[in-house]
């Protein structure tokens, strides 16, 4: 991250006379020509800088040279040092209306002025808060640069849990200070879905009226953070980078609805590039799971039918197509029972009984047996002999009793929920419990795009840090003989599993019949398979490279 400081040189000068004499009673008399210097004009806290020099003047007026140097020395580091610029937060944005979805990773967008006249440099951290004071999970640390007077937005992306969240942001400088802004947008509303107008950026008027806008230059550039959208609204061609156009074709396939509506000159939007699968001459045109819905209106004719829920088309005078079955939408996972389920398969396996039992008879020889021992005049070092003695085989005994051999020095255990896209990508939720017998700082990172993790709790504090962007990983502090659990979600670019669904008969809500064929990506021994329809899951047999429905097992 470049930076500009102005830095005081001090510069060592040392007169032809170093070895003499003198200078070495100048040393002796204890360095009167070394000092310390600590300041914020650039040198390193903390850091020695060293002058010696010979004075030529007479010894009778040293002290008022000193007094004068000092003087100089203190006029030119209040003229070489420039303030540290301190962050101004203007803004703050969460999800993509003001509100977050739960539980799902939600964009936070922050804008960041720089009042001073020099670079702003850092990181902001942002924080889960429980009772808005105890900090729990892991903070999300994401650096900032800032040229002097100039704007910038700083995104993250927390997970949110619930209606309790609340959270903290602090900003530490290229010196490791740390000062904590006052922010009272940072405790979040929990809605739904919404659908938002994109605008252009610097837009002084807001044109959707009942419709909330977004920043076009604010959609995130991860799918992954897209779960808090349900559709979009657009009259213009975006100017996207390479990682937003991708992001929001992977949300469209997804299941996302876009509505493109007339130009100010009452004509159709026409895309190029990776964003020409929007054209089409039907009113509405299939991508993935979503839809590209056109709408013969402008933003300033939106009619007062016009839907911005998850199904605006039945409102808009098109009709929705339907999947052809009437199964409800899967529940969304508990996260806290994941976890403890994790946690239950690395929890050790000890003789409890043994242990107590070994406790009592501990306790018993130290005392009163010790004591008892020790009656009749019986020599005190043998006493001593039998309370050490005690002390070193129960020891060992408890060690060995103890000791976790049931487990491996490091051990980590993982349920995944992946989703096999049309693109190939497999868009995944992983749920990871790490556990440890040797402690230390342990870094998990994850192949794919768009990676965000979060420790998806809000009731233990965990020392490391969060990063987010091209880098993302997790960094944590395990104690010895601990563990830790945490959620990635992610997505697997040419990652499929080359699933096809052969055969598929549903009655209602019940699942009659079932085929799937199962491509390369598959082992060729699956030991226990389900699909999910509704609420309920249907055992699947593998026979003739088929997965088919197992009428058998319920």
């Amino acid at each position: 991250m470049p930076t500009h400081r102005d830095r005081l040189e001090l510069v060592r000068v040392v007169s032809h006379a170093t070895n003499s004499p003198e200078w070495e009673r100048g040393r002796a008399k204890g360095d009167q020509g070394e000092r310390m210097v600590r300041s914020s004009d650039g040198i390193e806290d903390g850091a020695p800088v060293t002058s010696r020099f010979k004075s030529s003047l007479p010894d009778k007026g040293n002290g008022v040279v000193t007094v004068l140097w000092q003087l100089v020395l203190c006029v030119f580091l209040a003229a070489g040092s420039v303030p540290a610029a301190d962050p101004e937060i203007e803004s703050v944005h969460w999800g993509y209306d003001g509100r977050v979805v739960v539980p799902a990773f939600n964009p936070l967008t922050l804008v960041v002025h720089n009042p001073a006249g020099s670079d702003l440099s850092g990181s902001l951290e942002l924080q889960r808060l429980r009772g808005g004071y105890w900090t729990v999970g892991l903070p999300i640390r994401q650096p900032v640069f800032v040229s002097p007077g100039q704007r910038r937005p700083v995104r993250f992306y927390p997970y949110a849990i619930g209606q309790l969240d609340d959270w903290r942001l602090t900003w530490i400088d290229s010196e490791g200070n740390r000062r904590v802004l006052e922010t009272a947008e940072l405790k979040p509303r929990v809605g739904a879905p919404t659908t938002v107008l994109l605008e252009t950026p610097g837009r002084l008027t807001n044109r959707g009226g009942r419709l909330p806008t977004l920043d076009e230059t604010w959609f995130p550039p991860v799918s992954t953070a897209t779960d808090g959208l349900a559709g979009v609204v657009l009259d213009h061609v975006p100017r996207w980078d390479l990682p937003r156009r991708r992001s929001f074709l992977q949300w469209l396939e997804r299941g996302g609805t876009v509505h493109l509506l007339e130009t100010r000159s009452g004509e159709d939007v026409v895309f190029g590039g990776d964003l020409k699968i929007l054209n089409g001459n039907n009113a509405v045109v299939r991508h993935g799971t979503g839809r590209v819905i056109r709408q013969p209106f402008g933003v300033a004719d939106i009619p007062d039918g016009f839907s911005i829920g998850k199904k605006p088309g039945k409102q808009a005078g098109i009709d929705t197509l339907s999947m052809g079955n009437e199964f409800e939408p899967v529940a969304a996972i508990d996260d806290a029972a994941l976890f403890s389920a994790l946690r239950s398969m690395t929890r050790p396996h000890r003789n409890w009984p043994l242990i107590y039992v070994m406790c009592l008879v501990y306790m018993g020889l130290l005392f009163p047996g010790g004591f008892l021992f020790g009656q009749g005049g019986r020599d005190f070092r043998a006493v001593l002999a039998l309370l050490g003695g005690t002390v070193v085989f129960f020891s060992v005994v408890f060690f060995l009793v103890g000791r976790r051999d049931d487990i491996s020095t490091f051990v980590i255990r993982t349920a995944t929920v992946a989703h096999h896209r049309t693109d190939g990508d497999l868009d995944y939720r992983q749920w990871v419990e790490a556990a440890a017998n040797r402690g230390g700082n342990y870094r998990f990172t994850h192949h794919g795009r768009g990676r965000l993790y979060s420790t998806a709790q809000n009731f233990e504090k965990v020392a490391g840090t969060i990063e987010h962007g091209p880098t993302a990983a997790l960094t944590v502090d395990l104690p010895p003989y601990s563990s830790s659990t945490f959620l990635v979600r992610g997505r697997l670019p040419r990652s499929s599993v080359e699933m096809r669904l052969v055969d598929f008969q549903a009655t209602g809500n019940q699942l009659q019949a079932m085929s799937v064929s199962l491509g390369n990506g598959f082992s060729g021994r699956i030991r226990r398979a389900a699909v999910l329809a509704g609420d309920r899951f249907y055992s699947l047999v593998q026979r003739d490279g088929l997965l088919q429905l197992n009428r058998q097992g319920g």
